[in-house]
């Protein structure tokens, strides 16, 4: 078979459009940012991973591109909206991160002398609630989830698995 350049591009970025919509079992899905009366369909963030590895002490980091995410809120108690397989029962997170200059970023391990699971740091972690709201497509549920308490302005993340994100930011 014969394809001319143009058509393989086509195909490539065909591809790659249907791949960015794909879900893995157990992802959030259809992710809402409820504002007001305004509702807001996010997109999520994958991070990449930046380590340092020492003989006795060894640190994790998930850093996202720029300081502020390009979702802004003036909403101090956002309500978020979203579907999940709930065959899967791993937590929702809301958490907060650490602005630097040029990024955002979270550490995620930290170990002194061996080896250490991967978590959200407690003082990073955001206490929310979670209320099933409905059915929603392809046997998953309908979920709303607020936090319990006022967010300070900062960046924030949304997310199941600590390295993709649904982030926005409270002005």
């Amino acid at each position: 078979m014969r394809m001319s350049f143009p058509g393989l591009v086509t195909l490539v970025f065909a591809a790659s459009l249907s791949a960015q919509q794909a879900y893995e079992p157990g992802d959030i899905q259809r992710v809402l940012l409820v504002d007001g009366n305004q509702t807001i369909q996010m997109r999520d963030t994958v991070a990449s991973s930046k380590a340092s590895w020492q003989v006795v002490v060894s640190k994790q980091v998930y850093t996202f591109k720029g300081q502020r995410a390009a979702l802004r809120t003036k909403t101090t108690l956002p309500e978020f909206q979203f579907e999940i397989d709930p065959q899967f029962d791993d937590p929702v997170y809301l958490f907060r991160f650490e602005a630097r200059s040029d990024r955002r970023e979270i550490r995620v391990a930290r170990s002194t002398g061996g080896l250490t699971e991967m978590s959200i740091p407690k003082d990073r972690l955001i206490e929310t609630t979670l209320q099933e709201i409905g059915n929603g497509q392809n046997s998953t549920k309908r979920y709303r989830l607020k936090t319990t308490a006022p967010l300070a302005p900062g960046e924030y993340c949304l997310g199941r698995r600590i390295s993709i994100c649904y982030d926005f930011g409270v002005d």
